[in-house]
């Protein structure tokens, strides 16, 4: 029986017993013999439990061992907290309730045991459980007010509930004089932001347009407000305005550039002015040469000045700075000059290079590392905002 057993949850429930066992016979002692032959015998059936591969009944023997009182509290709260990081999250739970429907907690005491199971009800997916808690603890003063606004504002984030969100974020922020202003500026930009979306869905562009100031408001820097904002007045008509909220973003996000490219490009188009796109898209390879600009380059010399002019300033830049895009657009203008002969060979080169490129992973968080072809200003691993960064050069 014991060959099976998870060792792990074993040893840890073995000294969370130990150590309550200790303390709860010391605070008993205080008290009566009686209540230290029952902590015995608590303690050694729940020993018996975990022997027979038992864990939810070596817990319910570990509550019922321990009193709770000022001196086993502590005990509680670390193996639910253990239980929880194992992902053991339904006996962190039921560890929780049980100090809450327990009599004589202070009210500090009752806050932390509410937010640990909040903290539970979190980690388990259930938001709607976690948020009512939450609600409750943060109208409360004390050390868990705080920290429960920050879970609270998690809970919101899962939920996609961004109002109810920029409510617990202006509690957190303070005044615009407030040292925590500043901190929370950014994240209140991308609630605005997510608003914004849901209003283009919606068609509702003036609404977005209007979320996207309020995000610009408290991040004057945000590269993703820019971004929506010069698409949603390029899509209304107002091509210069959207070309000038576009290019804040060369200055002041760099690296999210190449995300506005496309729609620059759409934007000069309407315009007509092909050369001042030229110029504009030379300045900003000479501050910043990843392979979407340079891509982009090549495509207005190529309209401008000819193929031939393009594949050689592509080959030069291969050279120098060699990447998949680049490769894969040198390969387009070789194609367009190869004769039958060489065709064959250069369009299965191009291929493999397309296959490299499909499959290369375009933006990486600069927080946990995390990888993916798509770009997400929440990161799905770390749960940052705008740590998820295009790549520099693709492939």
């Amino acid at each position: 029986m014991l060959f099976g057993i998870n060792w792990g949850l074993y040893l840890a429930l073995t000294a969370a017993l130990a150590i309550g066992f200790w303390q709860g016979s010391r605070y008993s002692r205080r008290r009566n013999d009686k209540s230290t032959h029952s902590l015995n015998h608590e303690y050694f059936q729940g020993l018996n439990f975990l022997l027979n591969e038992e864990p939810d009944a070596a817990i319910e023997s570990f509550i019922k061992a321990l009193e709770v009182n000022s001196e086993t509290l502590e005990t509680h709260l670390a193996l639910a907290k253990l239980l929880r990081k194992r992902g053991e999250v339904d006996r962190a739970i039921r560890i929780h309730q049980n100090l809450l429907a327990r009599p004589g907690l202070t009210k500090e005491q009752s806050q932390q045991a509410q937010y640990e199971l909040a903290t539970d009800f979190t980690k388990a997916g259930l938001l709607d459980r976690a948020e009512g808690l939450l609600k409750t603890l943060v109208t409360e003063e004390g050390p868990f007010q705080i920290l429960g606004l920050k879970r609270l504002l998690e809970v919101y984030r899962d939920e996609k509930e961004w109002e109810e969100g920029l409510d617990v974020l202006q509690t957190l922020s303070g005044s615009r004089f407030s040292k925590s202003y500043d901190k929370w500026a950014p994240i209140r930009a991308h609630f605005c932001c997510e608003l914004a979306e849901q209003a283009i869905i919606k068609a509702d562009y003036d609404s977005a347009s209007q979320w996207l100031k309020q995000a610009l408001a408290y991040d004057k820097q945000s590269a993703r407000a820019n971004l929506l904002l010069g698409r949603l007045e390029i899509a209304a008509g107002n091509v210069q305005r959207g070309i000038q909220q576009l290019q804040k973003i060369a200055e002041q996000a760099p690296d999210y550039f190449s995300e506005a490219l496309p729609y620059l490009a759409d934007g000069y188009k309407r315009l007509g002015n092909l050369s001042k796109y030229r110029v504009f898209l030379t300045e900003a390879y000479k501050r910043n040469s990843n392979s979407i600009v340079v891509s982009a380059l090549t495509d207005v010399i190529a309209q401008q000045d000819g193929e031939r002019a393009a594949a050689e300033f592509i080959a030069k830049e291969v050279c120098e700075n060699p990447s998949g895009l680049g490769l894969h657009k040198l390969l387009d203008y070789y194609l367009a000059f190869a004769d039958d002969k060489n065709r064959e060979h250069l369009v299965a080169l191009q291929l493999v290079v397309q296959r490299v490129i499909s499959r290369a992973q375009h933006y990486q968080c600069r927080q946990c590392g995390f990888r993916g072809q798509k770009l997400h200003w929440l990161c799905p691993s770390c749960k940052q905002w705008g740590m998820i960064k295009p790549l520099k050069d693709i492939g």
